[in-house]
């Protein structure tokens, strides 16, 4: 980020500290080599699901300062994505400050600063009823210029159903699992509409002319080998494997869901799941069990998101 765009961002609260604890317990028990056999297969995944849950438990939340006024404003929304966790320093090298130099340029919006609201661990829902969309909307709506808008989210609201005594903790094919699966999205594509329609609001009555960007997410077992890693794809990608908003699909996944309402929201997709295809292991920590991004991978993300950008220049 250059040094003259200012951000207002808080640190990781002790997340790398939190991460490295897990780590050191689980090791690179979660993507070892596959064993032969369903038993093992099946013990494998319930351990691999485990410890995604319990990364996404031991993350911090992120609070945020508001926008002067008068001031040119990017404006970071999402889960622990938009937090940077997995950065080494996520106020450096998450995809955020990534980001904040770029729309720093006068070509791309010239934002003199960043604002950040942010919850990690937040699905759709709970990004409303937290508050911070609200929040959003108030820094929109508090006499600053916002140029960008940057949001991540959705995949927690999946992420859950993989926890201990969830349907999906055991068995990703169950018919339980996916009836659970299938209620998730059916509340995203409920709860997403109301996240957009709050914000294209807010953005039509803010001066200027601004963008919108909305990302999809990426599958953290692609290319490992896991048992999990096709499965994941399915759910992110629906039935036919890839993103399609024609026609009427009957099993539409979280990505088809993301680009789709955020196109009639007039909003550009950045489509982040491409660029982690095969990579997982290398754009990931999921070798020690955490989901989230390298350096490389949050990176990789604002690559999607500078490309997005660019479309509508």
């Amino acid at each position: 980020m250059r040094p003259d765009a200012a951000t207002r961002y808080t640190g990781d609260g002790g997340t790398q500290g939190r991460r490295a604890a897990v780590a050191a317990a689980v090791g690179r028990m979660a993507v070892a080599a596959p064993r032969r056999g369903r038993r093992h297969g099946g013990a494998r995944a319930r351990l691999v699901t485990a410890l995604l849950l319990a990364f996404l438990l031991a993350i911090p939340t992120t609070a945020v300062a508001s926008a002067q006024k008068d001031e040119r404003v990017y404006l970071a929304l999402g889960d622990s994505l938009a937090a940077g966790v997995g950065a080494t320093v996520p106020d450096r090298v998450g995809y955020v400050p990534h980001l904040a130099g770029f729309f720093h340029g006068a070509a791309h919006g010239g934002a003199s600063s960043t604002v950040t609201v942010a919850l990690p661990g937040a699905t759709s829902a709970s990004f409303i009823g937290s508050g911070r969309l609200a929040q959003a909307v108030a820094v929109i709506d508090g006499g600053s210029d916002i140029v960008v808008v940057t949001l991540d989210i959705g995949g927690n609201d999946l992420l859950g159903l993989l926890g201990p005594g969830q349907p999906c903790a055991n068995d990703l094919a169950s018919p339980t699992c996916q009836a659970a699966i299938a209620a998730a999205l059916s509340g995203f594509a409920t709860t997403f509409p109301t996240i957009l329609g709050a914000l294209t609001a807010a953005l039509a009555r803010d001066p200027g002319e601004e963008q919108l960007l909305v990302a999809t997410y990426y599958n953290p077992m692609s290319g490992t080998g896991s048992p999990l890693e096709a499965a994941l794809d399915r759910v992110l990608l629906g039935a036919d494997g890839k993103i399609d908003c024609g026609g009427n699909p009957t099993q539409p996944g979280l990505n088809d869901l993301i680009a789709c309402i955020a196109v009639q929201h007039g909003a550009r997709v950045a489509d982040v799941y491409p660029l982690f295809a095969g990579k997982g292991a290398e754009l990931t920590h999921i070798r020690t069990g955490d989901t989230h991004p390298t350096n490389a991978g949050h990176a990789a993300i604002a690559t999607a998101f500078r490309r997005a950008a660019r479309s509508g220049a």
